[in-house]
């Protein structure tokens, strides 16, 4: 059945593809509104696409036009999604099964954590605790550990070894100076041995047991790899190891940065490469690698977008009127014509900014020359463009209404190839975290039969 949906949800997605790989930036250069919005929607840009929605996906009413059929078509693959997949409650209640009775003693000084950041370590650290116990690891690797906040959780709260791994050194360090901080204001953290970190790239070569002996000057013999948002393909090195390697025996990932993944069957943007051959680029199940199948790296950027997110923070897009506006300047102003994908701004500055205000600190960033531009031709292109604005806040939430596919597209492709690869592990997709205040908030989990 999960196949089923999955090969589904591709198929729906296929005639979208265009749409959901166009560039928000470039939407008033290249016309994306016309290119890319079926007439049908074209006639309603003033309607909010969220709050239909969620009428929708309430109500149970007969559709009355296209659009309305179309977001009927994305609930009901939502709803078919919802058949094979966990919630946190129905996962605890039906897979745990038995609370936590664990002894945790939880930090009740500085953590040093965003609230975000609390909230995911708070829920991921008792459930890998249970997954540790049901599976008969020894030891936790933190798969892509960044400052360590979860693999120190897991090691204070629940007295087990933690092997942070962590490729970026000064990751690594700065993870280390958090735990010094940590530990000024809880001083049992200064006699922890239970969490350590190990700065190393990890491939298809590396032998955790070395690796952990190596770190601890002990020996472990069986390990659950846990992973908070592993960037782009480490998730799948992570699902890689488990099938792979007897000593890895069960698995829990939140996976991140889908753009960031590399695709068997679309060339790297930047290095303009494929990845055919490489077994943690995407896909990984044998359905969709037979079919050759492709997202491309815009569709896979959207699938980061939350839903729910979005709609209860309407002004998280905000900033892209102006950069879209910007991308107009820098091509009929500057000339600009080649190489427009590698122009990054980011963030101009964190309070708000009138238009004119961000091209003065844009062309400062590019180092562009202000000489040819005025405030009274800034504010032409304003005048000349306002009416696009609305359209574009359409455009938007319409292709959000596709992320939670696109990014269901990627996981049930993982779980598949799980349940293709190790018939007899148990293997979940569950939504762990709060999608306000965490977009990526499912977590992949897999566990091996015990030996008997």
């Amino acid at each position: 059945m999960t196949e089923e949906i999955l090969i589904g949800i591709r198929n729906f997605l296929q005639p979208y593809l265009p749409l959901l790989n166009s560039h928000n930036v470039d939407y008033l250069i290249r016309d994306h509104w016309s290119t890319y919005v079926p007439e049908w929607i074209r006639q309603e840009e003033r309607i909010n696409l969220y709050d239909l929605f969620e009428q929708r996906y309430q109500e149970s009413l007969s559709a009355k036009n296209r659009l309305e059929e179309l977001i009927d078509e994305i609930i009901e693959w939502r709803k078919k999604i919802e058949q094979v997949t966990y919630t946190r409650e129905k996962f605890e209640e039906g897979i745990l099964r038995e609370k936590d009775q664990t002894k945790s003693y939880k930090f009740i000084t500085r953590t040093f954590m965003s609230q975000k950041k609390e909230h995911e370590v708070d829920i991921l650290a008792p459930v890998i605790n249970q997954l540790a116990n049901m599976s008969n690891a020894d030891s936790i690797i933190d798969y892509g550990s960044g400052r360590g906040y979860l693999g120190v959780q897991i090691s204070h709260d629940y007295d087990r070894n933690v092997l942070g791994i962590e490729s970026c050194e000064a990751t690594a360090h700065s993870g280390e100076r958090r735990l010094e901080l940590i530990s000024k204001y809880q001083k049992e953290l200064n006699n922890n041995k239970k969490y350590k970190t190990t700065s190393t790239i990890v491939n298809s070569e590396t032998n955790f047991e070395n690796l952990f002996y190596q770190t601890f000057d002990s020996y472990s013999s069986s390990f659950l790899l846990c992973g908070l948002h592993a960037c782009g393909s480490l998730s799948c090195s992570l699902i890689y190891h488990f099938v792979e390697n007897s000593a890895v025996r069960a698995i829990a990932n939140v996976a991140c940065c889908y753009h960031l993944l590399e695709e068997k069957f679309v060339p790297n943007p930047f290095t303009k490469l494929s990845s055919e051959n490489d077994p943690c680029s995407f896909p990984l199940s044998y359905r969709l690698i037979q079919e050759k199948t492709k997202l491309g790296r815009n569709a896979r950027m959207l699938a980061v977008q939350s839903f729910e997110r979005n709609k209860a923070d309407q002004t998280l897009n905000a900033g892209l009127w102006y950069r879209a506006l910007m991308q107009v300047i820098l091509v009929e102003v500057y000339q600009l014509t080649s190489a427009l994908e590698d122009i990054k701004l980011g963030k101009i500055n964190r309070k708000p900014l009138t238009f004119e205000e961000y091209v003065w600190k844009a062309l400062n960033k590019l180092k562009l020359d202000k000489t040819k531009i005025t405030s009274d031709i800034i504010n032409d292109y304003w005048t000349r463009y306002e009416s696009c604005h609305l359209q574009l806040h359409t455009f938007i939430q319409l292709k959000v209404l596709f992320s939670g596919l696109i990014e269901m597209m990627i996981l049930l492709d993982r779980l598949v190839f799980l349940q293709e690869s190790i018939p007899t592990a148990s293997s979940y997709l569950v939504a762990l975290f709060d999608p306000i205040k965490s977009p990526r908030r499912w977590c992949l989990i897999s566990l091996k039969e015990k030996d008997i």
